[in-house]
């Protein structure tokens, strides 16, 4: 069957049809070709429209996920100290002495204060004191074990003991407490988490 000849022609196009009767819209010249063909693409404006849309995306995303680790990282720290305190109150228990008794300081967090302690090396005395004192704890708790993996924070960091109780004699009823340094890295700072340790007895 032959198709029926071209109908019209307007505005550089010819108009026809197909022997089955559908309409179809064919190009008279290159250049109206190319200039469709150039009117599909994106223009600067939309690219740098599309740029800047990804840069907000990205910089919502990464700071959701910043937020999502430091949670992360405090849950962390958080059950570590839970699990200190409780295997502090069984050696203390069991030995029938304080803390500062067990690890022989009355301040084994002293060495770190007032500096940025992540990811200071292993023979620096704010290391070396937290590591003797994790150590006498776990030793003289006898059954508890645990503690091993306890030798920095999430941030790197060695956590911060300091033995209070009857420091200065059996008035002395302040608490020993266990903390972590934080993001920052500085003890006794608004970041830190810490906790008060149960007194070893009765305090007057």
């Amino acid at each position: 069957m032959k198709a029926r000849p071209v109908q019209s022609v307007q505005d550089g196009l010819v108009r026809g049809s197909t022997p089955a009767g559908c309409t179809f819209r064919q190009m008279k010249s290159p250049r109206n070709r190319i200039i469709i063909n150039t009117h599909l693409g994106f223009t600067l404006v939309e690219l740098l429209v599309v740029i800047s849309i990804i840069g907000v995306l990205s910089s919502i995303i990464f700071v959701a996920v910043n937020s999502v680790r430091a949670k992360a990282n405090y849950a962390k720290v958080k059950a570590e100290l839970n699990q200190f305190i409780k295997t502090a109150i069984i050696t203390q228990g069991e030995a029938s002495k304080t803390l500062r008794n067990i690890t022989g300081s009355g301040c084994s967090d002293c060495a770190c204060r007032s500096r940025d302690i992540r990811n200071i090396l292993t023979s620096d005395s704010c290391y070396t004191q937290w590591i003797n004192a994790l150590t006498m704890i776990q030793n003289a708790s006898g059954t508890v074990a645990g503690l091993s993996g306890m030798t920095r924070d999430p941030w790197g960091s060695p956590y911060g003991l300091d033995e209070n109780e009857r420091e200065s004699g059996p008035p002395d009823c302040r608490q020993d407490t266990i903390r972590s340094a934080g993001p920052d890295g500085i003890l006794y700072n608004p970041d830190d988490l810490g906790y008060s340790i149960p007194f070893s007895s009765p305090c007057p």
